[in-house]
């Protein structure tokens, strides 16, 4: 049943296609569509404009970089503060001197330094990528 209305529908389409004759445009249609065109105002386009500036940027960065001076100068802290009911300096020293143990074999090391050499690769091809877009 269904292919049997398809076949009519068919037959009705073929029907109209016949009795209707191709439309043209005048002559001066495409000259007149393109004067459209150049009239119209060209639109704006969003502009990127980051959340924070790179002033703001410099400022954060300045910021830690003072605190951490800062840190590293004053290393004559006062104990005795809340902060020794947690007995961290325990666990900061096993820490601490456990590290020279830690021994990384010379496959990983070349696997960390190629994979950081790629993404920074990967980051600068992406970075122009999305620079060209930006600007089409």
């Amino acid at each position: 049943m269904k292919a049997n209305e398809d076949k009519h529908l068919d037959k009705f389409a073929a029907k109209l296609m016949k009795e209707t004759s191709l439309q043209k445009p005048s002559a001066e249609f495409t000259s007149k569509v393109m004067m459209q065109a150049l009239a119209a105002s060209p639109g704006t386009a969003t502009v990127y404009k980051p959340l924070i500036s790179k002033p703001f940027w410099f400022i954060i960065f300045g910021a830690i970089i003072l605190v951490m001076c800062y840190l590293f100068l004053s290393a004559d802290v006062q104990s005795g503060g809340w902060f020794d009911s947690f007995n961290m300096g325990k666990v900061n020293d096993k820490f601490l001197n456990g590290l020279p143990d830690l021994k990384f074999s010379e496959m990983t090391v070349f696997a960390v330094a190629l994979l950081t050499i790629m993404l920074f690769v990967q980051i600068s091809f992406l970075k122009n990528y999305f620079n060209k877009r930006a600007k089409t």
